[in-house]
């Protein structure tokens, strides 16, 4: 077998340069590794496969974009919802990380047991593919089929939705027929099936920046500067 050459390829728009045969070195930006996660997390999903990766997946890419959007000036979902029921931020992080730390750690309890619903990776998921679109102006394909996919099932009657999204809520159930009545297990093959076919469609290919530009920062009344929102253990 002849030895493999180095070459450059290409991981989405992520570089990649292998340094050797059978290795590759990634060069990645914190929206390349965002990416990755909701591209994996949306596949996984709609493959049924077992819910705590696609948690954690989708849950490090919403934890990273949303200190990206206290950076950029952009506010991202968890923020929105906080402010719209009047939770405390930091309690809605330390409420929205009960899973994730769970998920991910064991000093504290390591012999503990969790309840875990798993329609609870729908909102986490939904949150992350939101605040890709938010902090970046565009979303992957993945992505945009995931969004419809729950847009299509969350409500009982489309005319309960909101005026302004009920067009995009017919489209979605005219994408996944038969989408309301089926069982779950065929409500993800549906989005499986419509996000294969989707993914050759180059129309549907929406271009998002992938640099970071910092929002000049504010000026604290004592002179320091005012800090992001962090995310709690």
């Amino acid at each position: 077998m002849k030895p493999q050459k180095n070459r450059r390829l290409k991981y989405r728009d992520a570089d990649i340069k292998p340094p050797g045969a059978g290795t590759a070195t990634l060069e990645l930006t914190k929206i390349d590794v965002v990416e990755a996660e909701i591209c994996t997390a949306v596949r996984l999903f709609f493959e049924d496969s077992h819910p705590v990766p696609i948690y954690v997946l989708a849950s490090a890419a919403r934890e990273i974009l949303m200190t990206i959007g206290s950076k950029v000036g952009v506010e991202t979902t968890l923020e929105a919802v906080a402010k719209a029921y009047g939770v405390g931020l930091k309690a809605a992080i330390r409420d929205v990380n009960k899973l994730t730390n769970f998920f991910k750690h064991a000093d504290r309890d390591p012999t503990a047991t969790v309840s875990f619903s798993e329609d609870e990776v729908d909102g986490i998921l939904f949150m992350a593919c939101n605040d890709f679109g938010g902090v970046t102006g565009g979303l992957p394909i993945e992505a945009q089929v995931f969004q419809l996919w729950v847009k299509a099932l969350a409500y009982e009657r489309v005319s309960d939705a909101p005026l302004r999204d009920q067009s995009y809520i017919r489209f979605g159930i005219k994408k996944f027929p038969g989408i309301r009545s089926a069982s779950r297990k065929e409500q993800k093959r549906l989005g499986l099936e419509f996000l294969n076919k989707s993914m050759d469609d180059p129309s549907l290919r929406i271009p998002h920046n992938r640099e970071v530009t910092l929002a000049p920062k504010k000026q604290a009344l004592d002179g320091g500067q005012l800090g992001s929102p962090a995310e709690l253990d």
